[in-house]
């Protein structure tokens, strides 16, 4: 279907404890670390969306152990104390070192706003525009402090 004709559907509680147990059995047999559990939309983000904005991401983070998320705790302190906003480049470059494929231009172009969307879809499904905001620079600061902490 087109995108704007998609609908996305909330998945129910026998799905995600279905997805949970299934994910969790993969992630401990291929031993995948958290940041290499992925979607589509994170992989192909310019030609993706699924799995979608209702995918439990936080969840299966957070009660099966399967993919990663940020230290809540730690998001509710940047939060408060919001640092300078990151230029194009400086996106670029923290999206780069998170892992998605993104070529640091300093140009906020097409690729930018998709490879944002793409981002925003998994860790604040709630907004997703494509468009630089203090919450998302908050998500993806506390993302690498907390797997990519040798990187800073």
């Amino acid at each position: 279907l087109p995108a704007h004709q998609r609908r996305w559907q909330p998945y129910t509680q026998a799905q995600i404890a279905a997805l949970g147990a299934l994910t969790r059995k993969l992630v401990e047999r291929y031993q995948i670390p958290p940041t290499q559990v992925l979607a589509h939309s994170d992989v192909a983000p310019e030609r993706k969306q699924d799995p979608g904005p209702h995918f439990p991401w936080r969840e299966l983070a957070l009660h099966y152990g399967v993919g990663a998320w940020p230290d809540e705790t730690r998001l509710a302190e940047l939060r408060q104390q919001p640092a300078p906003a990151w230029d194009a480049l400086g996106w670029q470059q923290r999206l780069a070192r998170y892992g998605y494929g993104i070529a640091p231009s300093g140009s906020w172009n097409e690729q930018s706003r998709a490879v944002l969307r793409a981002f925003q879809l998994h860790f604040r499904p709630a907004l997703v525009s494509g468009e630089a905001d203090a919450e998302s620079q908050a998500i993806l600061t506390a993302l690498l402090e907390r797997y990519f902490p040798e990187q800073r």
